[in-house]
C-alpha cells in the first residue's frame, strides 16, 4: 500500500477522494470569493502631466528626462501630499497611501495616480496632485509643464480585483485539496480493490462478492442474483481445494469489524453447501448483536445462549429454515457472552458434529472483543470477510491476531468487491476464474 510521492499516486488518491477535495476547493473558493465582495470598492483618477523645454532653453530630451524624476519625487513626497489633503478635508495618511507617480519610458509624461473610495474624491486627488505640480514646475528654469490628461471621474470601480482573487482562490483550492486528500489518503488507507485486501491481510482472497440488493431478500434471493451466484460458487469451489489435504467440519467466518457483511456471505455459502447434498448447520455464535434469526425469518429464542446456560438440548433448539438441508441454531443477547463461549461451546461443537455434515460459525468481530479469538481456536477453518472500501489499519490488525492465534485461516473474502473478472454475454454472467463444480456429495 506504501506509494511514493508522485503525479501518479497523487491522482489515485484524488479519485479515491475526490469528494473531500472537491470540498475543500469550494470551501477555499466560496470564502475567498465572499471576503472579495466584502472589500469596498476603488476608483482610480489619473492625470497626465507633459514636460517639454521652455522656449529660450536650448536642451535635449535626455535632459529632461533626467529632470523628470525630480517631479516624481514632489508628487509623492509628504509635504505635498499633506498640504493637498488638507486642501481637499481628505485625511493625510490616507492620501500618501492612495498617491502614486511615475514618468512613461522614454517621454516626458508623468502620470498621476489617485485611488480612493469614491470616484469624485479620486478625481479630485489627482487633479490637485497635478496642479500643485505645475505650480512647482513654474519655477523651473529649464522645464515648462502642462496637464494635457486630466482626471474625471469614473463610473467603474477599478478595484479590487475580483476576478484575480477568485481565479487564485481556485488554484490554491485545488492544490489544498489535493494535499488534502492525499493525506487523508495517507494516513487513513481504504481497501479499493480485492487486491488491496490480499495485500493488506497478507491471505488468498478465496472469493469476491459483489454488491446486490438481491440479497436482502435472503439467501436463495441472493444466489438467484448471477453475479451473486457465481460468486459464492466459486468460493465454495475454492475452499473444497484449500481444506482438500485437511477436510473442514466446522468453518468459522468472522470479520475485523461490524458492517463488513459476515452474516450475509455465512448465509449464503450455507445455502450453496447444501445444493450439493451437504447438511449444513449455521450457528450464530455472536451473543452480543446476533443478526442471523433475522436474515434466515427464524425466532430468536431459545436458541445458543440457553443451550450454553443448560437449559435446553441442544436437539430442540436447533430449527429448520426454508431451505432444504439447511438448519440454523440463533440466539438472543446475553450478558456473560465470552464466559459462555469458553465454557462450552466446544461441548456444544463436539455435539452437533454428529448431527450434520458442515458446521458454519457466524462469529462476531475479531476486534473489540474476545469472542472471536474464542471461537477461532474450535474451528478447524476461518474465513476472513474483509469488506472492499473499509479501513486497511482494521483489516491488517484482525489479520494479526488471527496469525497470533495459530489457528487455520483458509483465506478472506472480499466482499462488496468491484470485480473486473466477470464476462457478461447474452444476459448470463460467467467468472472466467471458476474451477468446475462437482456433482457428488460435498465436503470440506
Amino acid at each position: 500500500m506504501a506509494e511514493e510521492l508522485n503525479l501518479g499516486a497523487l491522482v489515485r488518491d484524488l479519485r479515491r477522494r475526490w469528494r473531500i477535495a472537491t470540498a475543500v476547493a469550494l470551501a477555499f473558493v466560496i470564502g475567498a470569493t465572499l471576503y472579495a465582495y466584502q472589500l469596498p470598492n476603488s476608483y482610480q483618477g489619473r492625470v497626465v502631466v507633459a514636460f517639454a523645454p521652455r522656449k529660450d532653453v536650448n536642451i535635449g530630451g535626455d535632459i529632461v528626462r533626467q529632470v523628470l524624476p525630480k517631479y516624481v519625487a514632489y508628487a509623492t513626497a509628504r509635504a505635498t501630499l499633506d498640504r493637498v489633503a488638507n486642501d481637499l478635508g481628505e485625511r493625510p495618511a490616507i492620501l500618501r497611501q492612495a498617491v502614486t507617480a511615475g514618468v512613461a519610458v522614454d517621454s516626458g509624461n508623468l502620470s498621476i495616480t489617485a485611488e480612493l473610495g469614491s470616484a469624485r474624491r479620486a478625481a479630485d486627488a489627482a487633479n490637485a496632485v497635478a496642479a500643485a505640480v505645475i505650480s512647482f514646475a513654474d519655477v523651473d528654469p529649464l522645464l515648462q509643464a502642462v496637464i494635457v490628461a486630466p482626471a474625471l471621474p469614473e463610473s467603474v470601480p477599478s478595484g479590487p480585483p475580483r476576478t484575480l482573487i477568485e481565479a487564485a482562490a481556485l488554484v490554491v483550492g485545488v492544490l489544498l485539496g489535493a494535499v488534502g486528500a492525499y493525506l487523508l489518503e495517507r494516513g487513513r488507507p481504504r481497501l479499493r480493490t480485492w487486491r488491496d485486501v490480499s495485500v493488506v491481510t497478507g491471505l488468498e482472497v478465496l472469493g469476491r462478492l459483489p454488491t446486490s440488493r438481491r440479497v436482502q431478500g435472503g439467501p436463495l434471493a441472493g444466489l438467484e442474483d448471477p453475479a451473486v451466484g457465481t460468486a459464492v460458487r466459486t468460493l465454495r469451489t475454492r475452499l473444497e481445494r484449500v481444506s482438500r489435504d485437511r477436510p473442514v467440519h466446522v468453518l468459522m467466518l468472522t470479520s475485523s469489524v461490524a458492517g463488513e457483511g459476515k452474516t450475509t456471505i455465512a448465509c449464503l455459502l450455507a445455502a450453496s453447501l447444501v445444493r450439493l447434498d451437504a447438511s449444513v448447520l449455521i450457528i450464530d455464535a455472536d451473543l452480543r448483536r446476533p443478526s442471523l434469526h433475522r436474515v434466515l425469518n427464524v425466532d430468536a429464542a431459545p436458541g445458543l445462549s440457553e443451550v450454553l446456560r443448560g437449559k435446553i438440548p441442544l436437539e430442540q433448539a436447533i430449527r429448520p429454515t426454508t431451505i432444504p438441508g439447511l438448519k440454523v441454531l440463533a440466539t438472543s443477547p446475553d450478558t456473560d457472552a465470552g464466559d459462555l463461549l469458553a465454557r462450552h461451546f466446544g461441548g456444544l461443537l463436539s455435539q452437533a458434529r454428529g448431527l450434520v455434515d458442515i458446521i458454519v460459525l457466524d462469529a462476531p468481530p475479531l476486534l473489540g472483543t474476545d469472542d472471536a479469538r474464542t471461537l477461532a481456536s474450535l474451528a478447524e477453518g476461518v474465513l476472513l470477510v474483509v469488506g472492499v472500501g473499509g479501513q486497511a489499519s482494521a483489516a491488517a490488525e484482525a489479520a494479526t491476531v488471527l496469525e497470533g492465534l495459530h489457528t487455520r485461516v483458509l483465506g478472506a473474502v472480499a466482499n462488496r468487491s468491484r470485480d473486473d473478472s466477470r464476462i457478461s454475454s447474452y444476459g448470463y454472467v460467467y467468472d472466467v476464474q471458476q474451477p468446475r463444480e462437482r456433482e457428488a456429495k460435498f465436503q470440506i
